[in-house]
């Protein structure tokens, strides 16, 4: 589908299919999954997706600014050069999920679920992982000069030098 506004109502099931320039207005009170789909260039701004199901899906140069995804569920999903600036992914489980190449700043992941979650080349400013275990997390290819994140959950993280620096400060070192 191309090029054309789609209104959902009473649709649970997306399966398979391929939408690219959309400009979703979405007013549902059903839970909606999305099984393997890819959205190329597609607006879903200030969209509420909470609840939501999202397996096997791709979403590349996506707009999706203040996008609401709290308490969703994603797994096997990549977002690629998407626009994903104060977007909510609170609440939300995420497995197997690749952030690559986005900008993400001042997004949240407030008390989400992470199971082999990998950000790659994202603008992380001022995001927000406050509850969130990044136990493994790779941030060393990301850019940010600050995260919000529970200092007790965020060990065992791979960061560059630059980042260091912060991460060391969070947990009460001195660099002289």
């Amino acid at each position: 589908m191309k090029n054309q506004e789609i209104y959902l109502e009473d649709r649970q099931l997306f399966s398979g299919c391929r939408l690219q320039n959309i400009n979703f207005e979405l007013e549902v009170t059903a839970d909606l999954e999305f099984t393997d789909c890819i959205f190329e260039k597609c607006d879903f701004s200030n969209l509420v997706f909470s609840k939501f199901g999202f397996y096997r899906c791709i979403f590349k140069d996506c707009k999706l600014l203040g996008t609401e995804f709290t308490n969703a569920f994603l797994q096997d999903v990549q977002f690629q050069d998407c626009l994903l600036n104060y977007v909510n992914f609170s609440s939300a489980r995420l497995k197997n999920v690749l952030f690559a190449d986005n900008m993400m700043k001042e997004s949240l992941f407030i008390a989400s679920q992470f199971k082999h979650v990998r950000f790659e080349g994202n603008d992380l400013e001022l995001t927000n992982f406050w509850e969130t275990s990044l136990s493994g997390i790779d941030f060393s290819s990301n850019t940010f000069e600050r995260l919000d994140v529970s200092p007790e959950l965020s060990k065992n993280i791979k960061v560059n030098l630059s980042q260091a620096a912060f991460f060391a400060a969070l947990h009460g070192i001195e660099i002289v």
